[in-house]
């Protein structure tokens, strides 16, 4: 199981990468039509209901789906696999449709209690735009059961890519309707993308075997089962999201400019996390499911312990790089059009204190997962509302010395909270979870992290690689490079386990390319 954890989270890994890349050509080519301004910050609100849906509600069904159909899979009953995926297809599809209908009836509502702040031109652009792209809803869903399936059946490839698709749709919308459309070109392309996000992985369904069949049964043991559940998922999977709702509330009496700044830094913090971290989560949890279906506690302990460990292994390095290298990645990446060194500024401002969350974000990922194939489903609620009742009141204590900055910090902070309770929650359920290995193996990648932020810091600093785009992006890539090549040879003489065992892992592959 260790072996195939590693092969799938690499599998995904290279996707998720062309996918982020991808979702930065999307974020930079909005950023250079509307930058950071009302008609941005229109959008970002807008979206941002369909969008908290999307990753909310989308998480938890595939989080609820993949244990239902790894345990048919595992006990070799696939017509009961594939009759029980075919029931919530067509369940969740008709509760979306009904969800879809009502959301954008109150769409002025909704628009309004996302950001109170909204006045006049600014308010009716959003509610506009959020009529457009709520049905999208509808499509997420039926998207996300098939990656719970996919998933289920150990298929990543297709479901890990199909946000590029989406990602590609949006670039094309605008670059060949915002001229003509301005951004409610913008909103239909996010609208049609989710269509191409559910057709992208129909050949891959197609392929793992997959018979759908037009059944409805609300009755269904398991299909009750899954519906009860994926309320409380929603809260667990959702933390993060809530936080970014929480910050466009506050950040909607701000500065013009805040919301949108808070949501390209947002975007630039969830680079790792959206590559490496989502990697092993979507590839750990399968594993999770199956051994703990199996009752095998310890192979259970070793997969959490090894998930986490993997995570942490990039997201240490991750917040020290995105700390130090704020101001030039964002403007590399967004400063153009509209987008002015101003925005830029503001950007890092926030980018600053969201990079101190991503470990903790990181964390939570596999923790949850693990607590979901345990059957636990309350621990994260609990949890989850802790923090976010953290988080509330660290907004209202830092907005005013820090302004948007401080919303991002009050994130952080609260993620923490969230991770250190889940963490000792975990260590109590199950057994050989191994809390000294795990603070041993952090401890080194600090150090090593340390290292590595010389180095970055040093090539940052070279001046003669200023003063262009592309004397901007040599600079960028010397730092970057330089820092992961100086991190990798520290953790390795650190003996920090799980590089070992990735180091391993390849080294073995490449003698096996060399025998043949």
């Amino acid at each position: 199981m260790s072996k195939n954890l590693v092969k799938a989270t690499g599998a995904i890994l290279v996707v998720n990468l062309i996918v982020k890349i991808l979702g930065f050509v999307r974020e930079s080519v909005i950023a250079a039509g509307f930058g950071a301004s009302y008609i941005a910050d229109a959008y970002v609100v807008a979206y941002t209901i369909p969008y908290f849906l999307q990753a909310i509600l989308g998480a938890a069904i595939v989080a609820a789906v993949v244990p239902v159909i790894t345990s048919c899979l595992t006990e070799n009953k696939e017509a009961d696999a594939w009759h029980i995926g075919s029931l919530l297809i067509n369940v969740i599809g008709l509760l979306l449709l009904v969800l879809t209908a009502v959301s954008m009836l109150a769409a002025p509502l909704l628009v309004r209690l996302t950001a109170p702040g909204f006045e006049g031109e600014t308010l009716a652009l959003a509610i506009k735009l959020a009529i457009i792209m709520f049905p999208l809803v509808f499509f997420m869903g039926i998207g996300m059961v098939i990656t719970g399936i996919l998933n289920g059946c150990y298929r990543f490839a297709a479901a890990a890519f199909a946000p590029g698709v989406s990602n590609i749709i949006i670039i094309l919308s605008v670059l060949l309707f915002a001229s003509n459309w301005g951004v409610e070109g913008l909103a239909v392309g996010t609208l049609v993308s989710f269509i191409g996000f559910v057709l992208i992985m129909l050949p891959s369904l197609k392929k793992a075997g997959f018979r759908y069949s037009f059944v409805f049964d609300f009755r269904h043991p398991i299909v009750r089962r899954v519906l009860k559940e994926i309320l409380p998922m929603l809260v667990g999977v959702a933390i993060n999201q809530i936080y970014l709702a929480l910050n466009r509330i506050f950040a909607s009496g701000l500065a013009e400019g805040s919301i949108s700044s808070l949501n390209y830094a947002n975007k630039l913090m969830n680079l790792p996390v959206g590559i490496f971290v989502a990697a092993v989560a979507a590839a750990v949890y399968p594993a999770l499911a199956e051994a703990a279906q199996a009752r095998k506690g310890r192979q259970l302990a070793q997969t959490v312990n090894r998930g986490l460990s993997l995570v942490s292994l990039i997201a240490i390095p991750a917040t020290i790089g995105l700390i130090l290298l704020r101001v030039p990645l964002v403007e590399l990446l967004f400063e153009r059009g509209a987008f002015d060194h101003d925005a830029t500024l503001q950007t890092a401002a926030a980018l600053l204190w969201f990079s101190v969350g991503i470990l903790p974000v990181a964390l939570n990922m596999v923790m949850i997962r693990a607590f979901y194939a345990l059957g636990d489903v309350r621990t994260p609620v609990v949890a989850g509302v802790i923090s976010i009742v953290v988080d509330i009141v660290l907004c209202f204590a830092l907005m005013g010395p820090l302004s948007h900055g401080g919303l991002a910090l009050a994130n952080s902070v609260a993620a923490f909270v969230n991770a250190i309770m889940l963490y000792v929650i975990l260590c109590r359920k199950i057994e050989g979870m191994e809390p000294k290995d795990f603070l041993l193996d952090n401890a080194k990648m600090l150090l090593a992290a340390a290292v590595m932020a010389v180095v970055v810091w040093f090539c940052n600093s070279l001046t003669m690689l200023s003063g262009s785009t592309i004397l901007l992006l040599v600079r960028m890539v010397v730092a970057v490079g330089a820092g992961v090549v100086v991190y990798g040879v520290a953790a390795l003489l650190l003996k920090i386990k799980s590089l070992q065992e990735l180091f391993g892992q390849l080294l073995k592959k490449l003698k096996m390319r060399a025998r043949s």
